[in-house]
């Protein structure tokens, strides 16, 4: 199985590598004003069309971005986006119901029949270890092509396509993290482990997987990165070649028999809104965040935590009460 500690060495190492700095801003999502997602603040802005040459991150008077140079950045901003991501329930509207209800109920009759369809699918090696290839191939190929985005966008100068690689390894990172977070609580068994039921917390607390079978992995990071491409470049062949790929990866995962499809089910879901929430923050415009979030490890203690500073002249506390009223 793939260790989560990799991916973000990985993430990490990617960024080391990297030789000159991203982009400020994202080409916004099209079809964001109709879609649903995970609630952003800050008003998206205009920004440059496909190929067009945005302001290097590298100006005096520009923002400091994620990058070779800046690899502390690239921490906060992963601790921003899980803190908006994670809070993201607080910022619900009524009409998000529209998407929620079907999103809980398609969840809870995946939930149903999830022993079921194993159990009808059966037991086929020369299946389970094409489609365990083929989902392995997905994870790693959408990981790779996020840095090859990257590089051959700065290789090239073309701004906006580093920018699109750049956001589509956050992207994967920041899904991965809620990932692992929801494995860790839900502790499920695989659809190879245990009678086969995919049962949660199976012994009770005693003992629990840190690799359990909900929600997918796979899923959530090939949705991720496909949201940032189709919302990158919004044309009808890249989002049905982004989404498409994303969906195939995620039933390989049912067919090798390492999920159910209500893991697939939950994981892309939240990959799809991870990837958006990644797009939209990073496209707006708006005001500059009265939250500043810094993780910091102390080796000699072997402690960790992250250190939360906030900016009391930058909170907008009109609309901070209307968040708590709610």
């Amino acid at each position: 199985m793939i260790s989560f500690r990799r991916m973000i060495l990985l993430f990490l190492a990617l960024m080391a590598l990297a030789s000159s700095p991203a982009v400020t801003q994202a080409q916004s999502d099209n079809s964001s004003d109709g879609q649903p997602g995970i609630s952003q603040q800050g008003t998206e802005a205009s920004l440059p069309q496909p190929g067009d040459q945005g302001t290097p991150s590298g100006s005096p008077n520009g923002p400091i971005t994620c990058g070779a140079t800046h690899l502390g950045q690239c921490l906060k901003d992963l601790g921003h986006d899980q803190v908006g991501i994670w809070t993201s329930p607080l910022r619900l509207h009524a009409d998000d119901a529209l998407w929620l209800v079907p999103f809980g109920a398609a969840t809870g009759v995946a939930m149903h029949y999830d022993a079921e369809a194993q159990q009808n699918l059966g037991v086929d090696q020369t299946r389970i270890d094409a489609s365990s290839a083929f989902s392995d191939f997905g994870l790693y190929g959408s990981i790779a092509g996020a840095a090859g985005l990257y590089f051959l966008g700065s290789a090239k100068h073309n701004d906006h396509l580093a920018e699109t690689g750049r956001l589509g390894e956050e992207a994967i990172v920041n899904a991965l993290l809620v990932v692992e977070a929801l494995k860790l609580a839900t502790n499920r068994e695989r659809p190879n482990e245990g009678n086969g039921k995919g049962g949660f917390w199976p012994h009770g607390t005693r003992s629990y997987e840190t690799d359990g079978s909900f929600p997918s992995g796979h899923a959530a990071a090939t949705f991720a990165f496909a949201r940032v491409l189709a919302s990158e470049y919004p044309s009808k062949r890249m989002q049905l070649a982004a989404y498409l790929f994303a969906a195939a990866v995620s039933a390989s995962r049912v067919t090798a028999r390492q999920h159910f499809p209500s893991d697939v089910l939950v994981g892309g879901t939240f990959g799809y809104l991870v990837g958006g929430y990644v797009v939209h923050h990073h496209a707006s415009g708006g005001e500059p965040s009265a939250f500043f979030i810094t993780p910091f490890m102390d080796a000699r203690t072997r402690t960790y935590g992250l250190h939360v500073d906030i900016a009391p002249g930058q909170v907008n506390l009109k609309r901070f009460v209307s968040i708590l009223v709610r």
